[in-house]
């Protein structure tokens, strides 16, 4: 009799492994680990056919080689369309050294896979390949937050097209386009200079990986070029000193297949960065690094510069001074781009500060700034020894327009009643706020007890001659207004001056709304 399985036994065993996974990495997809046995497989096939068909050799390693250099040059590409937007010239850039390298192999392979001919000075495949990193060096300039002046850029590309002419002089022994004869570099001496160049590259993108960035894309980026160029110089430096005095056809050449390979794969296969919580001193360094990011280029013209100043020191002084130039002008760029956005900061402080002093729904100020003006006028009154008034204001029946109309009706009301009430009070150091719900305050400084009831009455005046469409809307609409007075001889506080007003106001409701009632600090008077 066959045996019945539940139809839960995979659902429970799905379970099994998610309890498994739970707490640790999860593990990597099956076609990504596949890709890379497939890539793994292709290096050491090619080990293996130059091992056992040394006379195919070169053709061989630069078809192997070259594969690599164009895969990881599509997949840099892929990558720049699926990154975040501030890193995207970064592998762009990548994919441009790349396929430099891929055309200096192509230039370098038909005279040694045809002709079997090994050259012993430098060629033109030796500069592109020397080039191909000045890239590279421009994308470890440029910042990973997007926030890229176009003016710099190109600034900086004339400098990393300047470090590409300089090359050319120090490897050729001549200036380009100038028809002087060239002296190319012995192998001997390049070996080192490669060194050279690669150790730079490395160092200063592992600075950048380290400490030159805050953005996870940006130090995914920085990784996986540090991956690469570490792993390119250890690699050549192995083969130009070690085993290509031995021989240039044998299955350590695919060696050289492994640095490209490796940031082709990186770049289809690994996932998006996390943030990583940083240290103070870690966000320190970043700030000094990220500063410093701009003169990289720079120091590197500079250092050809002295490389050709040898033979041609009037050029080699004409590129530095040019360096500082350029320097200068990206400083100046940088720097009115930093005034700019201070300026820009400050009107957007002042805009948020007077924002929060305004009531939004009347656009007129608010209790907070009541209390502040209040607070700088009593001051101002005291030293002159002048008058204070305040008139506390509050919409008779002002609920029964809610219930009658809406809320939105009464909003209208208090909008069109902090019209009238601004209309009222045209003197510009009058000031007329909200105080809370149907309550406005009117500050009138240097005026006395007499103004403030005038100042109150012309306000019932307009109200009662009122005929706009908000007032019609409601039919007649009142208010109840306390003032009260403070002079210079009186011998108490702001607060006082609220209370006294207050209680004018409690008074005129008491007495019939629809009134004006002005008191003192000391007592109150009936108008």
């Amino acid at each position: 009799m066959p045996v019945l399985r539940s139809r839960t036994a995979p659902m429970q065993a799905s379970r099994r492994r998610m309890r498994v996974y739970a707490g640790r990495v999860k593990p990597r997809p099956m076609w990504k680990t596949r890709l890379i046995c497939v890539g793994a497989l292709l290096i050491c096939t090619h080990a293996l056919l130059n091992t056992f068909f040394p006379s195919a050799g070169f053709a061989i390693s630069y078809l192997s080689w070259s594969f690599w250099s164009l895969l990881a040059a599509v997949a840099c590409l892929w990558r720049s369309h699926r990154c975040a937007p501030g890193v995207r010239s970064h592998w762009r850039l990548a994919a441009a050294s790349l396929s430099l390298i891929f055309l200096a192999g192509a230039i370098e392979a038909p005279a040694e896979i045809f002709f079997k001919t090994v050259p012993s000075v430098a060629s033109i495949g030796d500069f592109l390949f020397f080039s191909a990193f000045v890239p590279i060096l421009l994308a470890i300039t440029l910042p990973d937050e997007g926030a890229y002046v176009r003016f710099s850029f190109l600034l900086d590309g004339l400098q990393a097209a300047a470090c590409s002419y300089l090359a050319y002089t120090v490897l050729m022994g001549a200036f380009p386009f100038t028809g002087s004869p060239a002296q190319p570099m012995a192998y001997a001496p390049l070996e080192y200079v490669y060194d050279a160049e690669y150790v730079v590259i490395a160092g200063l993108a592992a600075l950048r990986f380290l400490f030159g960035t805050r953005n996870p894309a940006g130090r995914s980026y920085f990784r996986f070029i540090l991956l690469y160029t570490a792993l390119y110089g250890l690699t050549s430096g192995i083969y130009n000193h070690f085993l290509g005095k031995y021989s240039l056809t044998n299955g350590l050449d695919a060696l050289n297949d492994i640095p490209s390979a490796a940031l082709a794969l990186a770049a289809l296969l690994a996932p998006a960065a996390a943030n990583i919580p940083e240290r103070a001193m870690r966000r320190m360094l970043v700030r000094v690094i990220d500063n410093a990011r701009p003169v990289f280029l720079s120091l590197a013209l500079i250092g050809l510069s002295a490389a050709v100043a040898v033979r041609h020191f009037a050029a080699a002084f004409a590129f530095v001074f040019g360096a500082f130039i350029l320097s200068g002008l990206r400083a100046s760029i940088l720097q009115s781009r930093v005034e700019r956005g201070q300026a820009a900061l400050e009107r957007s402080n002042r805009r948020l500060a007077e924002m929060a002093l305004l009531d939004s729904l009347t656009g007129i100020a608010n209790r907070r700034s009541f209390d502040e003006r209040l607070a700088q006028e009593w001051e101002r009154m005291r030293r002159a020894r002048l008058a204070l008034s305040l008139l506390l204001i509050d919409v008779d029946h002002f609920k029964r327009v809610n219930d009658s109309y809406g809320h939105q009706a009464g909003d209208e009301y208090l909008r069109h009643l902090a019209h009238i009430l601004s209309a009222a009070c045209d003197r510009p150091a009058d000031l007329i706020a909200r105080y809370g719900g149907e309550e406005f305050a009117v500050l009138l400084p240097e005026t006395d007890s007499f103004g403030a009831g005038a100042v109150a009455g012309r306000i019932r005046a307009i109200l009662q001659e009122d005929t706009g469409t908000a007032a019609g809307a409601f039919g007649p609409v009142t208010v109840s207004i306390g003032a009260a007075t403070w002079d210079a001889d009186q011998d108490s506080s702001p607060d006082q001056l609220i209370s006294a007003a207050d209680r004018a106001l409690y008074t005129a409701k008491q007495n019939g709304r629809n009134r004006v009632e002005v008191g003192n600090l000391n007592a109150l008077t009936v108008e």
